[in-house]
This record gives C-alpha cells, structure tokens and sequence, in this order.
C-alpha cells in the first residue's frame, strides 16, 4: 500500500534523482540517498520497501517532469513542423539528462528482463504516441509519405537519442578522446542546446521536411 507523501520521501526522491543523474543506475545505492537526503535506511524501507521500487519510483517523476516539458515546447510552436521539431529537442534534452541511467535499463530489456520491459512500456511511452501523431500530420509534406508513421519515427528519434548514450557510456568509462577529439569539445557539440536543436534539424531533414 503506498505510504502517505512527506518530506521524508521527497527529500529521498531528490536525493536519488541527483545520484541516478550522477552516478546512473548501477551507482545509486539506498544507503547514499539515505545519507545525501540526511534519512535513516529505516524510514527509506517505510516509504519505498526495495532499491527496485525507489528506481521506479525516481525514474517516474524525472518522467513526468520530462513530460510536462514536452507538452509545454509543443504547444507554444506553430506549424507542425515546428512543433515536431520542439518534441524532438525536449527528447534530446531528456536523453542528456538521463544518459548516465539508461545503458543499463536498456541492457536489462535486451538481456530479456521482464520487469524493465514492463516497467519502461507501461511508463516511459506516452511521448511515443505524441511524437507519432506529429509524425502522422507532418507525413504528407514529407519525402517518407509513402512510408508508414512507425518507420517516420525510428528514423527520427535515435539521432536525438543515440549520441546522448553513447556519450554516458563513454563518460562513464573515463574515455578523454574520440577520433583525436577531446571528449570535453565533443561534449559542446553533442551535449549543448545548440547541438540538440541542430540534431533536430538534421533529423527532419533527413525525412525531407
């Protein structure tokens, strides 16, 4: 049964949405949040009972706040170009901010782990279904028109998300250069808003919008 919301487990969300940012999800542990949000591991079981349930639990809100975002740079854009152009930046942005967390919950599905997959299409797919009706209406000025909208949107969405967790990957396994280029330079180009909006451009293009 859930537990009544307090600052107890929102000082606890806070401080697993830093580590999970920080550290991704194989460096967050119960007792670091425990101790980032000042709490004793015993009131951590009270309001979340396992590592897994406060995974799902962090990973959630960053959704919801991800999704808030999404809506928001949609609906101020004007043609339907633009604001399928919108839904691709917030994506981009989200991707950057979770980089470091989602190789791993992307191994568990491919490696057949149920319970991510479960999680991750009963959570993290309501943007599919957006980005899909922005595909759907922009299709018909599109070089792809004869092609299905699925196929629109897996031509659209991995260059905004690819590039973000490849970087976390090589972040995390303390790569300073790629291709003779300083990972700190390809971190301005890939990681910066102006290289989000750039992406976003490209992808378009790429489907002849």
């Amino acid at each position: 049964m859930a537990r009544p919301a307090s600052g107890t487990d929102i000082k606890l969300m806070a401080a697993g949405r830093k580590l999970l940012l920080e550290k991704g999800i194989t460096g967050l542990s119960v007792r670091e949040a425990c101790r980032e949000a000042g709490v004793n591991t015993g009131m951590f079981h009270y309001y979340f009972g396992s590592k897994e349930e406060f995974l799902q639990a962090v990973l959630k809100e960053m959704y919801a706040g991800f999704m808030l975002n999404f809506k928001a740079g949609v609906s101020a854009a004007g043609t339907p170009r633009q604001k399928l152009k919108c839904a691709l930046v917030e994506l981009g942005r989200f991707a950057l901010d979770v980089r470091k967390a989602m190789p791993m919950f992307f191994a568990d599905m491919i490696y057949g782990k149920k319970e991510a997959f479960a999680f991750f299409s009963g959570n993290f797919t309501e943007h599919v279904r957006h980005l899909a009706a922005l595909a759907e209406e922009c299709r018909p000025a599109s070089a792809l028109k004869g092609r299905s909208v699925p196929f629109l949107v897996a031509s659209l969405v991995p260059v905004m998300i690819f590039p973000m967790l490849a970087g976390g990957i090589v972040e995390r396994n303390g790569v300073k250069s790629l291709g003779g280029v300083p990972l700190s330079k390809l971190r301005e180009e890939i990681f910066s808003e102006e290289g989000i909006a750039e992406r976003a451009e490209i992808a378009l293009r790429g489907i002849g919008l």
